[in-house]
């Protein structure tokens, strides 16, 4: 866990760098606007299913579950109003003496300490919360409540949509930046010569389908409260899992070190549930994808300086023994 935080440390750092930061903007900002767009064409196709599927759920259950769906857009919500409020609080007579760089870096940790006190305060107040929503959504027409809770979920296939594309197009330009990294803070480290030969690109597509698949099979849970989330972030989790584990590992492994690092699947999976996780956080969700890559980077390349370091003190003890046998036998013949 002590080596997790240290990636994950180094991870945020190397994410703040212009060299990332700005296939986030160029990538992910524009991807955004697409999926925007095609919501607003599709939008009214896209409710008029989830209507449907929500005609045959209980009203308590969409009662409860809508509560839950409206306390997580309140979070939402709150997040970016306080966001923008710090910021034009603080942003006169603070923002102007930072650097241009300390730009990203104010904006990363502002929002992820604010969804994080967000959060704590709703966990904290949440019977209240909860009691309250659901009380409003009682007293609403149903039809009224499975409108609403259709626009949410509407909401949730094209915000999965996204998800799925920024995956799959950062894959495509890991190389631009992970090589960047590694000529700044591994150049001792050479590039492999021989590269890992399983192709990542049929993973990835296979993971693509597979997550779609699953999420259609475990949609009905959606619509349990708290098990919404977890089945979430285990899908989203399960698709970072061995799909970006292997596009680095293409890079930066030989076949021998990609088999001994799948066998640290605990690893593996801290790193995708906390990639899973960026998901759920506005504006930083972009940075999603980089954020696996990069923490997969970083323990590959550590492992690969570990193994370095062993494979030098080995070839080169026999050698340092060699000399000081040779010392001793000088030193023995100028002593007689």
């Amino acid at each position: 866990m002590q080596k997790i935080n240290g990636y994950l440390i180094r991870s945020i750092r190397d994410i703040l760098s212009w060299n990332v930061l700005r296939f986030a903007i160029f990538i992910g900002l524009p991807l955004m606007a697409l999926w925007i767009w095609i919501g607003y064409e599709l939008w009214e196709y896209a409710v008029a299913v989830t209507s449907m599927i929500i005609s045959w759920i209980p009203f308590s259950i969409v009662k409860a579950n809508g509560a839950e769906f409206i306390g997580f857009f309140i979070w939402f919500i709150m997040v970016l109003v306080s966001f923008a409020a710090l910021t034009a609080l603080i942003g006169p007579p603070i923002l102007r003496t930072f650097k241009e760089k300390t730009y990203y870096l104010y904006t990363f940790t502002a929002l992820m300490l604010l969804s994080v006190f967000w959060a704590w305060f709703m966990l904290i107040k949440w019977s209240y919360i909860s009691a309250q929503l659901q009380k409003l959504l009682t007293e609403l027409p149903f039809q009224t409540v499975a409108d609403g809770i259709a626009w949410l979920f509407a909401f949730y296939l094209f915000y999965n949509g996204f998800i799925l594309t920024l995956f799959l197009i950062i894959s495509g330009f890991r190389k631009y930046f992970l090589e960047h990294i590694r000529e700044k803070e591994y150049p001792h480290i050479p590039p492999i010569s021989q590269r890992l030969r399983k192709s990542h690109h049929v993973r990835l597509v296979w993971d693509m389908l597979v997550f779609t698949v699953l999420s259609a099979i475990f949609f009905p849970l959606l619509f349990v409260p708290v098990a919404n989330i977890l089945v979430q972030l285990f899908l989203w989790g399960w698709l970072y899992r061995e799909s970006y584990f292997l596009s680095t590992c293409t890079l930066y492994c030989k076949e021998s070190d990609y088999l001994e690092l799948r066998q640290h699947r605990l690893t593996i999976w801290s790193i995708a549930l906390l990639t899973a996780m960026l998901n759920f956080l506005p504006v930083i969700n972009i940075f999603a994808p980089f954020f696996a890559q990069i923490m997969f980077f970083h323990w590959i390349m550590e492992h690969r300086q570990a193994h370095q370091g062993h494979v030098v003190t080995a070839e080169t003890m026999p050698q340092e023994k060699g000399e000081k046998e040779k010392n001793d036998e000088e030193q023995e013949d100028e002593n007689a």
